[in-house]
């Protein structure tokens, strides 16, 4: 005890008497268990070049003690929690290492040590994928690929604020973080869905970007926010006000949904041109830099590259390709995505063929409109609709269909009857209950 304490005298009353611990702090699960920690600072003599001693109290030493009652017993008519004395207390007397010091193997062992490096490369590894796909969301040499991938370089050279408009499912988000780390890779960033953020919610999860702004003066920070539009307004209130207290450390990439006329009513600066919702000032930062992601359906001739670009070594056949033209790719780049997953983990070998896609993609099949025909006899020329072959036939349901016919057919039984169901279910050749049920069902 004197040794560590690093005085050469017995123990001071003072300092025995607060190294004992006190009944009431003990901390136990049961009535014959229990353990205490107490941190303590110790005052020590510091001495300097010249051999003087500059005071008990100019340095602090910091240490730990940890006390465990192993036993206790009552002791006449007193109870356990306040006869202390009738315990075993061993105590434990050490420098103090903050948590930092720690190496990992002391907290984890090897096995978690090893546990924690393959989450890091999982993590990595996830990273990576991401960054590929969102690289492939801009290759295409059409022009709709040639201005947004420009658009997206200007927003990558550049630090401001700016919106990401497209559909659902458009892969905004792998966008922003694209640009995000192409130009502050050691910023902090956090991604949040607008739409269910109120004002106390955005305070708590914006907080490891919030927090660096208002305790550091160099950093800078980046919020992404999903669905700004849908953003609640007091929300939308409370990142006005920080855009004005850190106009150059906070930016904002806002995600909403639109089509590519949006861009056009932004840039002329139309009324109207963003949401309802948004508030001006908002609105007004976004309008720095917006930028489109083309639709899918905008880049067909693109197609074959951003496939092969999913696919890696496997080859698309001509069908495929022209399936994949052909669908209408409601949920845009991520419905894509998945597609050449699916259709990558499905394929055996290195061709992807029709049976390798989703059954959504490869049942698609394109309405066909009543055209024309023209036909000649001699001197007669006949104009009327186009005859369709059987290989064109198609129903959008069997079941609707027949229900339809078979309304139209007891409608007409029942005019021919003049309302007498009787005499329309002989017309029907049914019985009248079951025209009555027909007619309750219809």
């Amino acid at each position: 005890m004197r040794d560590w304490l690093g005085i050469e005298d017995e123990v001071p009353e003072m300092v025995g008497k607060a190294l004992v611990p006190r009944a009431i702090e003990w901390r136990a699960g049961d009535v014959s268990r229990g353990h205490l920690t107490h941190r303590l600072h110790v005052p020590i003599d510091t001495v300097g070049v010249d051999g003087s001693v500059a005071g008990v109290n100019s340095l602090v030493r910091s240490v730990v003690a940890h006390f465990v009652r192993l036993e206790s017993w009552p002791i006449g008519n007193e109870t356990i929690a306040t006869s202390p004395n009738g315990s075993l207390i061993l105590g434990c007397l050490g420098e103090h290492i903050a948590n930092v010091d720690v190496p990992w193997r002391a907290w984890f062992g090897e096995q978690g040590v090893r546990e924690s490096a393959r989450v890091e490369e999982e993590i990595a590894k996830f990273r990576g994928q991401a960054g590929r796909n969102a690289n492939l969301l801009l290759a295409g040499n059409g022009s709709a690929s040639r201005q947004f991938r420009s658009r997206v370089e200007l927003a990558c050279r550049i630090r401001c604020h700016l919106a990401l408009i497209g559909g659902a499912g458009c892969g905004a988000s792998q966008l922003a973080s694209l640009i995000h780390h192409g130009i502050a890779p050691e910023e902090p960033w956090v991604c949040l869905d607008g739409s269910l953020m109120d004002v106390e919610l955005l305070e708590v999860y914006a907080g490891p970007v919030i927090s660096d702004l208002r305790e550091n003066v160099v950093p800078r920070g980046t919020l992404c926010l999903e669905r700004i539009d849908e953003m609640p307004l007091d929300a939308q209130s409370r990142l006005i006000q920080w855009t004005e207290i850190w106009p150059e450390r906070l930016r904002l990439i806002g995600m909403r949904n639109g089509q590519g006329s949006d861009l056009v009513a932004i840039e002329r600066g139309d009324e109207g041109a963003s949401s309802n919702s948004l508030d001006e000032k908002l609105a007004d930062l976004m309008a720095i830099l917006p930028i489109v992601i083309p639709n899918l359906t905008d880049r067909r001739d693109d197609f074959e590259l951003l496939a092969s670009g999913l696919l890696a070594s496997k080859r698309l056949s001509r069908e495929v390709l022209d399936l994949l033209r052909a669908y209408p790719w409601p949920g845009e780049w991520e419905e894509f995505q998945a597609a050449m997953r699916f259709a990558k983990e499905t394929a055996s070998g290195d061709r992807i063929g029709r049976e390798h896609l989703p059954l959504a993609i490869r049942s698609y099949r394109v309405a066909v409109r009543a055209g024309v025909e023209i036909s000649r006899s001699e001197s007669e020329v006949t104009i009327g609709p186009a005859s369709v072959s059987t290989r064109d036939f198609q129903l959008e349901s069997l079941d609707e269909t027949v229900r339809k016919y078979e309304a139209e057919l007891i409608g007409q039984a029942m005019a021919a009857a003049k309302g007498n169901k009787a005499e329309a279910a002989r017309r029907l050749g049914i019985s009248r209950t079951r025209l009555l049920r027909k007619l309750d069902e219809n």
